[in-house]
């Protein structure tokens, strides 16, 4: 009797607004602090209303009363605004306009909050401070969120996520990624949503802030219940729950209590179900959110009424949907209807049933026809992002072009002048020896012509890795380098990022070592050095160097390889090999899964066969993984990164030491690579 679809708007509506309001600390507190920074600023003898100080905190106390005082958070946004105008401070009027547009996303009409938004993004100080540009453009994308109108949610949110990119604000990468995500689920787009769900777990781990991390947490959770990962789910939701409760976060703790009871709903356990939806809505008491009030109170209807408790769920429901109506919310309306039209027709009450039944048949045809216009604009403005972009990528690569003409041209030039100043110079006395010399030159030249045209091919295909991959690590060294050299407090910093930047450098390393080495069998006339290899001796110094990675995963190895089994290949390749297959399967195997190497003979050569228990591939994957026209690479079960080049390596090196790689999966089942190689048996 659940409607998983309703609920999942539901949640995401949800999930999307809490995560805007999201607070290390507990309204209340934040509240406090700033009312007594306010009472200190006027006890000072030379205080002034006019002062930019008090204009600031006025603001943030403002900010921080948006969920429970939204009386006193009125008065105050228009105090500060006024104070604002009349001292020219635009930081303060642009915060301020900020607060009245949260303001009316949660008080009142979202169109308000589109109309303040866009009168200050004409704003040209705005562009001053990013942050608050970004809060604007985050508020307005919101805003259309509500209004259903996804395409312009999504170039909003681009705007906001171009902006912190560009500002390297890793708070806002987290953000505005964790709502491209939403927007994605929302839209049934899990491939999309995944992209930047993983971009944001990115962010969030440089911003070392568990209570972000347990945001990441909650919103996982609800797309494992969407995507059937159950067990996933509860491990999110119990992790998110520790953190919330250690750092007292009421905001998220209540948000995450919904979930859980979504998970209940999922498993039909109604009655726990009844007591997390209900432990959300007290802690909701005290905020003034009535849409997500709204959406509890439909999720407990839905839980009184798998319990057959028709009088509850009559009841409940009935007070969502005098919310839904508060709020002119249609697809809450619809749902809200046809859950009533459940209970008429339970209790038997025919011609009500049939009344609610209508109301809910004409809300969906509406509703459907809306989702099919908004997903067809949605894809019109993610087709007319996609082309504004690459407009201005052939721009560039154009203006680049001109400017390697002008360098070119001025060097010929120069090049020419140089020529003709030596011909002068040296004509009447070494005409025959500059002849010969610059007939050799021209034969060098159009040689390294060759060598040049196929090094730049090679170059461009390494610069992609490098600078999509590689850079990122070394930035975040430099900057920690930076803090730890200059800030008083830096040494404290580099010991908190030290571990994750040594594990970003040891990919990095790796990645280096398969960038360098597939160079090198791009060069031709490349050799290879022959001699009979341990098998078990190799593989087991290789797997000691993971074994971080295994530890860290809980991963059990079952390594049946013979002490016996020899092979012929050129040892640092073998290494090569092997050490991108193993790293492959550590990265795409869950935790606690199992991973087995064996050996056997067949006929002149040795198998070498490397099985796990991970995510597995498609057909159309497996395709890709070796291709030298498309790069594929996919991110590990714990988001680890890759460059797609390893797996391309490892097949050019096997077909050099004369062997044969094949692989077998399916997804979900794990993966098997099998490489055949000469064998050398004893």
């Amino acid at each position: 009797m659940h409607s998983k679809s309703n609920n999942k708007h539901n949640f995401l509506l949800f999930a999307f607004v809490c995560f805007s309001f999201f607070s290390a600390f507990s309204q209340i507190d934040s509240v406090q602090v700033f009312k007594e920074k306010i009472s200190e600023l006027r006890e000072c003898p030379d205080f002034s209303e006019n002062d930019f100080e008090y204009i600031d905190k006025l603001n943030q106390l403002s900010y921080y009363q948006r969920l429970i005082a939204q009386d006193s958070m009125l008065i105050n946004s228009e105090r500060a605004l006024e104070l604002s105008r009349k001292n020219n401070y635009s930081y303060g009027e642009l915060e301020a306009l900020a607060n009245f547009a949260f303001f009316y996303l949660n008080d009142g009409p979202t169109d308000k909050t589109i109309e303040i938004c866009l009168e200050t993004i004409k704003n040209p100080d705005l562009k001053k401070y990013p942050k608050t540009e970004m809060k604007i453009y985050n508020l307005l994308g919101q805003a259309y969120f509500y209004n259903n109108d996804y395409p312009s949610t999504y170039t909003q949110f681009l705007h906001a996520l171009a902006i912190a990119e560009k500002t390297n604000d890793q708070f806002h990468l987290f953000r505005m990624n964790m709502n491209l995500g939403t927007i994605f689920n929302r839209l049934e787009n899990s491939d999309e949503a995944l992209k930047y769900y993983a971009a944001a777990f990115e962010a969030v781990k440089k911003l070392n802030d568990p209570t972000k991390e347990a945001i990441m947490l909650s919103n996982m959770a609800y797309l494992n219940i969407e995507l059937g990962n159950l067990e996933d789910a509860k491990t999110n939701l119990d992790a998110a729950f520790k953190v919330f409760e250690i750092h007292n976060n009421t905001t998220w703790l209540a948000w995450t209590y919904s979930t859980l009871a979504y998970y209940y709903l999922e498993l039909k356990d109604y009655e726990n179900a009844i007591i997390n939806y209900q432990k959300s809505i007290d802690m909701h008491d005290g905020f003034n959110d009535v849409k997500t009030k709204a959406d509890i109170k439909y999720g407990l209807a839905r839980a009184y009424l798998g319990l057959n408790n028709l009088p509850e769920a009559e009841a409940t429901i009935l007070k969502g949907l005098a919310l839904y109506e508060s709020s002119n919310y249609e697809a809450g309306l619809e749902q809200a209807y046809r859950t009533l039209y459940e209970i008429k027709k339970e209790q038997g009450q025919v011609a009500e049933s049939l009344n609610y039944l209508e109301l809910t048949e004409k809300l969906s045809n509406d509703n459907y026809k809306k989702k099919n216009r908004r997903n067809l604009m949605m894809l019109n403005a993610k087709l007319n992002f996609d082309k504004e972009t690459e407009r201005l990528k052939a721009e560039n690569e154009q203006a680049l072009n001109e400017q390697r003409k002008y360098v070119k041209w001025s060097l010929a030039g120069l090049f020419t002048l140089m020529f003709i100043v030596f011909i002068i110079l040296k004509a009447n006395h070494r005409e025959k020896i500059l002849n010969k010399k610059l007939a050799n030159q021209a034969e060098i030249l159009n040689k390294n012509q060759e060598s040049l045209t196929q090094i730049n091919a090679n170059q461009d295909r390494l610069f992609s890795i490098v600078g999509h991959d590689l850079r990122g690590p070394i930035n975040s060294l430099n900057d920690i380098l930076r803090l730890y050299l200059e800030d008083p407090e830096g040494k404290v910093y580099f010991e908190q990022f030290a571990p994750q930047l040594k594990e970003d450098l040891e990919q990095v390393q790796f990645t280096m070592d398969n960038l360098l080495h597939w160079g090198k069998t791009q060069m031709q006339g490349s050799t290879i050095n022959v001699r009979s290899i341990s098998v078990k001796y190799e593989l087991d110094t290789i797997l000691q160097l993971y074994r971080n990675e295994i530890k860290k995963k809980s991963i059990v190895i079952n390594n049946q390889v013979a002490a016996n089994h020899n092979v012929f290949a050129d040892q640092q390749q073998f290494n090569i090999i092997f050490r991108n297959l193993i790293n492959n399967a550590i990265k795409f195997t869950p935790n606690d899964g199992l991973i087995t190497i064996s050996t056997e003979i067949k006929d002149k050569n040795l198998v070498i066969q490397v099985t796990d228990t991970g995510v597995g591939m498609t057909e159309a994957d497996i395709q890709k993984l070796f291709s030298n026209t498309e790069n594929f690479s996919k991110y590990g079960t714990n988001l680890e990164k890759g460059t797609g080049l390893g797996l391309r390596l490892v097949k050019a090196m096997v077909i050099k030491n004369n062997g044969e790689i094949m692989v077998k999966s399916q997804p979900n089942q794990g993966s098997q690579f099998i490489v055949e190689l000469p064998g050398d048996m004893v």
